[in-house]
């Protein structure tokens, strides 16, 4: 009798996992029509024509170039491809790489439209090659890393340029040393790392500024996924809790979609309890989508936008999980959800 009643359990115990196991895949599942449709709306954009100056326009309607927001929009759809593996993703992130690699920075090909690459192009081409396997990439970042640092051979100098113009952007900065870290420039990348966990600096970290969240979210994502977790345990607690007082489910992060993204990039590269945060306000930005199958931003569409909600959405099944609290992690991680008011697990399913 005793057999019987441990088998059921068992029978029973096997079942539930089962079920809960599929329940959890299929609605990792069903966050992707959100993907899907973004991505597509990203490649729709993208523009192909014989006179580009930048693959995507600034905003939807105009006809201004965006040559400094093709590494950063194309991340989104780089990020699409690592998660859905549709390999039309990335064939027009390589269309993006070949524009910059034509006209963009020192290395130029073609007609040079800028006379540097942005740090984000530079992040994307490196990120492009660990894809691709294609080291000429990497080889081309690195270039261009070179070619920024003689404009700002430390941080401290890209620093000291946005005082004299008054742009409280760490956003940027962070930006800078995920190059710099991807481009093996390490001595550059700690003196970044120092400015971003400078939490005491008003002239960067008041809620004041434009860019308060966007600062937030970039110096944790910078910080904890270039390996500067340990060295600044404390700051990183504390700008990662101050990012949480700005969450709200119903508007995600102050109602913008740029805002909100970027959140749930930095809580997902925290991974653990953190991780919670990251999909509701995924949830938020798959609600928040428009029937064009992009975002608005104070009414207009813009590419870029488009592009880091896509990357955000992605990369909410995520590459690291903690076992508990605010700790970097590194392990792969399920497809397990969890919502922001329960303890409980929970698939994430984009509602």
């Amino acid at each position: 009798m005793k057999k019987r009643i441990t088998l059921l359990v068992l029978l029973v115990l096997a079942l539930f996992f089962v079920l809960n196991v599929f329940e959890a895949l299929a609605g990792g599942n069903a966050r992707r029509p959100a993907i899907v449709a973004g991505t597509a709306r990203v490649q729709e954009l993208q523009r192909m024509d014989s006179g580009w100056e930048g693959t995507w326009y600034w905003y939807v309607g105009s006809t201004g170039n965006a040559t400094n927001l093709t590494g950063v929009t194309a991340l989104g759809l780089l990020e699409a491809f690592n998660d859905v593996k549709d390999a039309a993703y990335l064939d027009a992130a390589v269309q993006a790489a070949a524009f910059i690699q034509a006209h963009l920075g020192v290395g130029a090909t073609g007609t040079q439209y800028h006379v540097r690459t942005t740090a984000p192009d530079i992040v994307f081409l490196h990120k492009l090659s660990e894809t691709t396997g294609d080291d000429s990439y990497a080889i081309r970042a690195n270039q261009e890393w070179a070619n920024l640092t003689s404009f700002w051979p430390a941080a401290d100098d890209l620093d000291a340029f946005f005082r004299t113009i008054n742009r409280p952007s760490i956003w940027d900065i962070a930006f800078f040393l995920e190059a710099a870290y991807l481009s093996g420039d390490t001595t550059w990348a700690d003196d970044a790392a120092a400015i971003l966990a400078n939490i005491s600096d008003t002239f960067y970290y008041t809620d004041t500024t434009w860019w308060y969240a966007l600062n937030l979210a970039g110096a944790v994502r910078a910080l904890v996924g270039c390996g500067y977790f340990e060295q600044y345990s404390e700051e990183v607690i504390a700008l990662l809790t101050w990012l949480i007082g700005m969450v709200d489910e119903d508007i995600g992060v102050g109602g913008w979609v740029q805002d909100t993204a970027y959140a749930v990039m930095a809580f997902n590269s925290v991974g653990g309890s953190a991780r919670q945060y990251a999909n509701s306000l995924g949830r938020w930005l798959a609600g928040a989508q428009e029937a064009s199958d992009g975002w608005l931003e104070d009414g207009d569409e813009y590419p870029e936008v488009d592009g880091e909600a896509v990357r955000a959405l992605s990369c909410t099944i995520g590459s690291n999980i903690t076992i508990d609290g605010f700790e970097p992690g590194a392990a792969g991680n399920s497809s397990w959800r969890r919502d922001l008011n329960s303890g409980n697990a929970a698939p994430f399913n984009g509602d």
